[in-house]
Order: structure tokens, then sequence, then C-alpha cells
């Protein structure tokens, strides 16, 4: 009898020990394996008309395009140094400044970078102080020449950027732009332009080029549904020349929702 109860008290003891160890180290439950990446999102389209259409793409899918295109940005040579633009446009555009008191008034014998005076192509003459369309000469200064082109841009009130086609015989700045901003799809087929219009944001648009010249396609829209959206475009590429890639950027609130990655498609290849 004392045996067996000297057996059951020491299986008795262990079980109290086995216990108190389960207390001390207790068994953690599995971990849940965590989630690492997360698939892109799906491009959302935000806008479309007759002539192109812009998704909102994840940078994801931005960078990897970026990495993959072919394409290196080819600019237009212009002059900034108005005694050399002088020579070239010599007998086309009278430049002078204006006359002490009278700033309605330009002298064409003193050196300055006001233009008095431009001959167009087709022979039309455009006078400072006669405006004539949207463009008043008085109004606006000289800051470099297009020679390819035959570009004048010029700087207006809120440095507004302002421009003469002398080719073309246009003076419409949403036509013309400002050539710094372009940037040609691979053939040169299609090509960004824009301008700054004196706010806080620029102006785009897509220009065709026809009997080589370019002209107008397609309007980059700054806000749809009532609510604005396009500010600066940065880091530009194009992907042959269909489609254009652009992340949109606001200076003073870098942060701000709407900016992001975007892509453009050109609906129409004739």
């Amino acid at each position: 009898m004392k045996k067996v109860l000297y057996c059951a008290g020491i299986v008795l003891s262990l079980c109290m020990a086995c216990q108190q160890n389960k207390v001390k180290n207790p068994v953690s439950p599995p971990i849940k394996e965590a989630i690492v990446s997360e698939k892109p999102a799906v491009d959302s389209l935000v806008f479309q008309d007759k002539m192109i259409r812009i998704y909102k793409i994840d940078s994801v899918s931005f960078f990897k395009e970026q990495q993959k295109a072919d394409y290196r940005r080819d600019t237009i040579a212009s002059i900034s140094d108005v005694k050399v633009a002088k020579k070239l446009l010599q007998g086309r555009v009278v430049f002078g400044d204006y006359i002490p008191g009278k700033t309605m008034e330009i002298d064409t014998l003193v050196e300055g970078d006001v233009i008095a005076q431009v001959r167009l192509n087709d022979g039309r003459l455009l006078t400072a102080g006669k405006t004539e369309g949207a463009i008043d000469l008085l109004e606006n200064m000289f800051v470099k020449y297009f020679p390819s082109e035959e570009v004048l841009l010029l700087e207006g009130g809120h440095t507004t950027d302002q421009a003469l086609d002398l080719r073309q015989g246009k003076w419409d700045i949403e036509e013309i732009g400002n050539l710094d901003y372009v940037y040609f799809s691979k053939h040169k087929k299609y090509r960004l332009n824009g301008m700054f219009n004196g706010q806080e944001c620029s102006s785009y648009f897509l220009q065709k080029k026809e009997n080589e010249v370019y002209l107008t396609y397609a309007q980059i829209p700054l806000d749809w549904n009532d609510n604005f959206e396009f500010c600066t475009l940065k880091d530009i590429f194009w992907n042959g020349d269909q489609q254009l890639y652009f992340r949109n950027f606001f200076y003073g609130a870098p942060h701000d929702k709407r900016a992001g990655f975007y892509r453009l498609d050109i609906i129409s290849e004739n």
C-alpha cells in the first residue's frame, strides 16, 4: 500500500512540474506571414476626348517604362543674345528702346531689346503701339529667337510668355507656345508644347507635324470635372510616337493628391 501511495505521489509531482513549465514557457501562436508587397494599382482613365486619353498610373509602372524607353530629348536651338538676334533678323525685325518720359514711344536709333516693328514672311507689318489681334509689341520684351522655326519668344506682364511666328504669320501663344517646353516624340511626328501664362501653373498642348510645320493637334486640359488637376509637368518622356509619360507636380503642395504619374495616349494615328 505504501508503495502505491509513493508512486502516486511521484506521478502527481511530475504532473505539477510539467504544468508549471508550460506557464513559464508558453507556446507562441503561429505568426501570420506579412504582406511584403501590394499589386500595382490598375491604370485609371481620368480624361478622354476624340484625340487623347489620359491615365493616372502608379509609380512602379512609370519608372519601369522610363527605364525601358529609348528616348533622348532633342531641344530646339535658340539665341538669347539680342545683338546676335538683331543681325539674323535684320530687315525683318526693328529693335529700339523706350523714349525717356514717353513709355508708349520707341526710339529705333538707340540700343534696346524692345521690338518696334516686325515684318512677317507674308508681308504683313506689325508696329508697336498699334495692337493687332492679341499682341502689342510695346507690352512685350525680347527673350530669345529660334532660327530653325523662325519664332520670336517674348515676355509680357507677370512674366507671361508671348511669341511671334514669322514663318506662319502667327502671334497667338496658344498656337505657337514657348519652344523651350517642346518634347518631340520618337520620330518627331508629334511634340509636346506649352507656355507660362502668368499664373502658378503652365499650360500644355500637343502639336502634329503637317507639311514640315507643327500645328495644334490637341489641348491637354488643366482641369476636368470642375477640379483643377494639372500644374507643372516634369520627368517627361515619349514611348514611340503615341504615348507620352509625365509626372504632375505642384510647387506649393508637392504632396497634393492630384500630383502623381500619368500616361497620355494619342488616339488617332493618321
